[in-house]
């Protein structure tokens, strides 16, 4: 992670942290999760590509995700953090039919926000609000397949959006329960589309499996050699969250 972004994580949880953590009736929840994503990158220029989930694992360098909330009555805090390195060593197929291209792509994305329940329990409609940081550090070799000079081409945007969605869940029974969520964040990117369907088995107060589908879409504009690229990356696949709940 950038040394900006650490900071910026640890100020956001040391402001918050203590607010709930005073409250003693305070619901925390810690959740790491994997996710098997697919990961495509677009960008203006015609420079395309993409890594499918069966071969994610072979191509990572490192990936971290977790997600905390606490929440009291009807208002909580959530923070979400994602970092993804894939391996310069990816070959993505030619775009266009005569470029061969390589790239190292690291993503961190850190999501700290409000929670209002009107029903002031985890179950029915969440409204969720907050900003959202994202970190891209991209490096692109671009060879000709005929032949020729490699092209690099390095950049690492950093982009803050405000966010805002809702999230629902529905409690089958004791045991099972069904999450849906939807936010829009916009700011420094153009615009950010985040998606969320899970499924929720609880063993017993503390701990529970979830098992889902997430999909993220980040669209930014980038200086690039004295160019503005429009860039555009999709990760999109199945997740498991292991929910600790006290």
């Amino acid at each position: 992670m950038k040394t900006g972004n650490t900071i910026y994580v640890t100020a956001l949880l040391l402001i918050l942290t203590p607010v709930l953590a005073a409250a003693d009736e305070a619901e925390w929840l810690v959740a790491p999760y994997l996710w098997l994503s697919d990961v495509s990158l677009d960008q203006s220029s015609g420079v395309s590509g993409s890594i499918s989930a069966s071969d994610l694992l072979d191509k990572t360098d490192l990936a971290g995700m977790i997600r905390m909330e606490a929440a009291r009555n009807r208002w909580g805090f959530t923070v979400d953090y994602i970092f993804l390195g894939l391996s310069e060593s990816t070959a993505l197929p030619p775009s266009p039919p005569n470029l061969n291209i390589l790239f190292d792509l690291d993503i961190s994305i850190v999501e700290v926000g409000g929670l209002f329940r009107p029903s002031g329990t985890d179950s029915g409609v969440d409204y969720l609000f907050g900003v959202r940081n994202i970190n891209v550090d991209k490096t692109l070799l671009l060879t000709p397949s005929g032949g020729g000079p490699t092209r690099r081409s390095d950049s690492d945007p950093q982009f803050t959006d405000a966010f805002a969605g809702a999230r629902f869940l529905h409690r089958f029974d004791d045991n099972w329960d069904l999450t849906l969520r939807g936010d829009l964040s916009f700011g420094d990117s153009e615009g950010t589309v985040n998606l969320l369907a899970t499924v929720g088995y609880r063993f017993n107060k503390t701990f529970a499996l979830n098992l889902g589908y997430r999909h993220l879409d980040i669209e930014f504009e980038e200086n690039i050699s004295g160019e503005v690229e429009t860039t555009d990356i999709t990760l999109s696949g199945p997740m498991l969250g292991f929910m600790f709940r006290f």
